[in-house]
């Protein structure tokens, strides 16, 4: 499967900071709070992540099995490694990964740590893994002119003509200043693997119409903390 570029991905951070007021209506009403959901479980941003394991998710390793996360950050530290999230009941694995910081002044393990960034990656998801919803909105399988629609019903201050034409990706903010990414890829990019026990519809992606592909929420531009390893 072919990826999106890392020049393309680069480029939609690099234009964040530029283009956030553009694509947010700057001076409009205050946005919604981002909410984001693994089977039903909420994934909580600036929460540590033992928050969400004790609503009944699970850490993973890449393929999907449970393990517990090694990291342990310092005082006033952030990590970009990732971290895989999965849910309890089989199989486990899912397409969220996170990233952690320690606000405290002291040594603290991953579960301790609280999460920064949150990562949905679409195109390698599949039916039989467990929905990912974002304020209740699932955009497996949901084309960019829906996406878009979506947003602006849940009262997001996103319009169409704010995607970029491009690298089609879309970028607008949340309550308490998160900010989301949302990239999208051609059809012939996502795998749609069936499952035996499939949680969600099996799709077929039209090759020539694109869809969301990539979610990120993060709330790392108000951080005043050292970025680490």
């Amino acid at each position: 499967m072919q990826k999106r570029s890392i020049a393309k991905q680069l480029l939609a951070l690099t234009c964040l900071f530029s283009s956030i007021c553009m694509f947010t209506a700057c001076g409009s009403s205050e946005q919604p709070e981002v909410t984001i959901t693994l089977d039903g479980k909420e994934i909580g941003l600036e929460e540590t992540l033992k928050s969400s394991l004790d609503r009944g998710l699970i850490t993973t390793d890449a393929n999907g099995e449970e393990a517990e996360s090694t990291l342990v950050f310092g005082a006033m530290e952030v990590s970009y490694n990732s971290v895989h999230l999965g849910t309890e009941s089989t199989p486990h694995g899912s397409e969220v990964t996170i990233m952690l910081y320690n606000d405290t002044q002291s040594m603290t393990p991953a579960s301790g740590s609280k999460i920064m960034t949150l990562n949905y990656d679409l195109t390698s998801d599949s039916s039989d893994q467990a929905p990912v919803l974002f304020n209740d909105i699932d955009f497996w399988g949901m084309t960019q002119d829906e996406a878009v629609t979506a947003l602006a019903e849940k009262g997001f201050s996103v319009e169409a003509d704010s995607v970029n034409d491009e690298y089609h990706f879309l970028i607008f903010s949340g309550k308490n200043d998160v900010t989301v990414t949302i990239n999208f890829a051609l059809g012939s990019e996502f795998e749609n693997a069936k499952g035996t026990a499939p949680q969600k519809k099996e799709l077929d992606f039209d090759p020539n119409t694109y869809y969301v592909s990539e979610l990120k929420a993060s709330i790392s531009g108000k951080l005043n903390i050292d970025f680490g390893n």
